[in-house]
């Protein structure tokens, strides 16, 4: 029986993560926090939103390509990571994210890079100060609190970033 409810657990995590990823791009440019989230992804996600806290400044490399970390954590009972990404510069990051060959993936350590759903930044439009999220499958626990996580975008290498 208790094979079964996992199944089912994990069936339902099919359904929802490739429509949360396809929204990972807020569409008004507005900022978005944590409290004012797509309604979907509290539910499919069932963990509160990240504490909003204070960023600190962009390092330099973070103001180079125009976007900066603000958030590295597991969701999902530890099976997604939530990776938030502030615009600094909205015609740099779109000269990098604009290309699919640079499409973030996170290293942690030695693990193997986790690789962004396909279809994480199709459509997305980037503004100054806006907010974005990518969920990433946590492939083999690769990244787990407490770890540092690199976010490698082509060129770019940002981080490290404690994952919470």
């Amino acid at each position: 029986m208790k094979q079964q409810h996992n199944h089912h657990r994990f069936a339902s995590l099919a359904v929802w993560l490739p429509l949360l990823a396809v929204g990972c791009a807020n569409q008004g440019g507005a900022a978005t926090t944590g409290a004012s989230r797509p309604a979907a992804m509290s539910v499919a996600a069932g963990a509160p939103a990240p504490v909003a806290h204070p960023l600190p400044a962009p390092s330099e490399l973070e103001k180079q390509y125009g976007l900066q970390i603000a958030h590295v954590g597991l969701t999902a009972a530890g099976g997604l990571v939530d990776v938030r990404f502030k615009v600094l510069d909205a015609a740099k990051a779109k000269a990098l994210l604009g290309n699919a060959a640079n499409a973030p993936m996170l290293i942690a350590g030695d693990r193997p890079p986790l690789m962004a759903p396909h279809h994480a930044l199709h459509g997305a439009r980037f503004s100054n100060g806006q907010m974005f999220y990518i969920l990433y499958p946590n492939t083999r626990s690769a990244i787990q609190p407490g770890v540092e996580v690199t976010v490698a975008m082509g060129p770019a290498r940002l981080g490290p970033v404690t994952a919470q």
